[in-house]
C-alpha cells in the first residue's frame, strides 16, 4: 500500500523537475550563449603584434604610388600653366612646389618627384630676390642630387644641379662664391663622365671655371687645375675639333661674366 502511494509521488516530482528544466533553465542557457561575442580574441604574449598581411602591404604601396603620381601630374600641369600666366606665374609655381613636395613625402626617392621639384625651385629662384633665391637654389641642388642618386646616368640631373650651383655663385661673393663655382665644376665633371658628348654639360662647366677665375684670379692653382681638366675634356668631346675652344676663349676674355639660362630638363609636357 505504501509503495503504491509513494511511487506516483516520485514520478510526479521527476516530471515537474523535467518540465522546469526544459521550460526555464534551457531557454536561459541558450539566451546567455547567444549574447556572448561569437569570437573571443586569442591570448597573445606581451609585445606580440599581429603581422600585416602581404596583401595589405601591397595594397598600401599601390595606393601610395597612385597618390604620388596624382601629385606629380598636378604639379606638372601647374608648371605648364605657368608658362603663359604672366603676373600669376609665381603663384602657380608656388602651388606646383607644394604638390611636388607632397609627392616626395609619399615617395622620398621618387625620381620624377625630385627632378620636378628641382626644376620648379630653379624657376622660382629666377623670379625671386637674392635672399629668397639662395634658399630656393640650395633646395633645387638637393632635389637634383637626390634624383641623381635615384636614377644613375640621367644627364638632366647633372645639368640642373650644376646650374643651381652656378646661380648660387652669381649671387655670392668671395670665398662663398668660389666654393659655389667649385661645386658647379665638380657636378659638371661628373656629368661629363656620365655623358662626354653633352654640350650643355661642357658649356656649364666652362662658365663655372670662368667664374672661379674671376673670383680667385686666373693664375690661382684651383683655376689652373680646373682649366687643364676642362681642356682635356674638350679634346675628348667629338675629337676636339669643334667650336667650344673658341667659345671658351670668348667667355674667358669677356669683360663681364657670361650667363646662360639653365637649359630645359627633358620635355615632360
Amino acid at each position: 500500500m505504501d509503495d503504491w502511494f509513494v511511487g506516483p509521488i516520485v514520478i510526479g516530482a521527476l516530471i515537474s523537475l523535467g518540465w522546469v528544466f526544459f521550460t526555464q533553465v534551457v531557454p536561459k542557457m541558450a539566451a546567455t550563449r547567444a549574447a556572448r561575442p561569437p569570437e573571443q580574441p586569442l591570448t597573445t604574449l606581451p609585445g606580440e603584434e599581429e603581422p600585416v598581411s602581404g596583401v595589405d602591404a601591397e595594397r598600401s604601396m599601390m595606393s601610395s604610388k597612385m597618390t604620388h603620381d596624382i601629385f606629380v601630374g598636378e604639379a606638372t600641369d601647374l608648371v605648364l600653366q605657368s608658362r603663359t600666366a604672366g603676373l600669376f606665374t609665381d603663384d602657380l609655381l608656388a602651388q606646383a612646389a607644394e604638390k611636388a613636395a607632397d609627392a616626395i613625402k609619399l615617395r622620398e626617392g621618387s625620381f620624377d618627384g625630385n627632378l620636378l621639384a628641382g626644376e620648379i625651385a630653379m624657376k622660382r629662384a629666377m623670379l625671386a630676390q637674392d635672399d629668397d633665391a639662395l634658399g630656393l637654389l640650395e633646395y633645387a641642388a638637393v632635389r637634383f642630387a637626390t634624383a641623381t642618386e635615384t636614377k644613375k646616368g640621367v644627364i638632366d640631373t647633372y645639368v640642373g644641379r650644376g646650374w643651381a650651383h652656378l646661380e648660387r655663385a652669381y649671387r655670392l661673393d668671395g670665398d662663398a662664391a668660389a666654393a659655389a663655382y667649385m661645386d658647379a665644376s665638380d657636378v659638371f665633371l661628373g656629368g661629363f663622365r656620365a655623358s662626354p658628348q653633352n654640350l650643355f654639360i661642357l658649356r656649364g662647366w666652362g662658365l663655372a671655371i670662368d667664374g672661379l677665375g674671376r673670383t680667385l684670379g686666373d693664375r690661382s692653382a684651383p683655376v689652373l687645375a680646373a682649366e687643364e681638366g676642362y681642356r682635356l675634356a674638350l679634346a675628348e668631346h667629338r675629337g676636339g675639333d669643334h667650336e667650344l675652344h673658341e667659345w671658351f676663349a670668348t667667355v674667358r676674355g669677356a669683360d663681364e661674366p657670361v650667363r646662360i639660362p639653365m637649359p630645359a630638363v627633358r620635355d615632360r609636357y
